[in-house]
């Protein structure tokens, strides 16, 4: 059986909370664990218990088996999120809007 890089795990883990933007303290609070966790795990100075891989698995939108995988992965909620933030915000609002309706008129279908 192939022995588990945690320093990878960590790397991972680390590029897909910087790529949805969220800070250490952001993802300990959410994950209810401490900052100190977070950055050992990111260093792959400390384990991840399998609990944990699926609580970054939910929170990150990307499956354990991409967190273990040796290559990197990037999920569409992923890059829709980060090519949103990059509209500007009339587009936002224009894009949100069309939801809005969409989901109003599924209401009264």
């Amino acid at each position: 059986m192939k022995e588990v890089n945690y320093e990878k795990i960590g790397m991972r883990l680390r590029k897909a909370r910087e790529y949805l933007e969220l800070t250490q303290e952001q993802v300990a609070n959410i994950l209810n664990i401490g900052r100190d966790a977070i950055i050992r795990i990111e260093k792959g100075t400390r384990k991840v218990s399998a609990d944990e891989l699926n609580n970054f698995s939910r929170l990150y939108k990307i499956s354990m088996d991409e967190i273990m995988a040796e290559k990197p992965y990037i999920s569409n909620e992923q890059a829709y999120a980060r090519g949103f933030k990059k509209l500007s915000l009339k587009d936002q609002k224009e894009i949100l809007d069309l939801i809005k309706l969409k989901n109003e008129y599924r209401k009264n279908k």
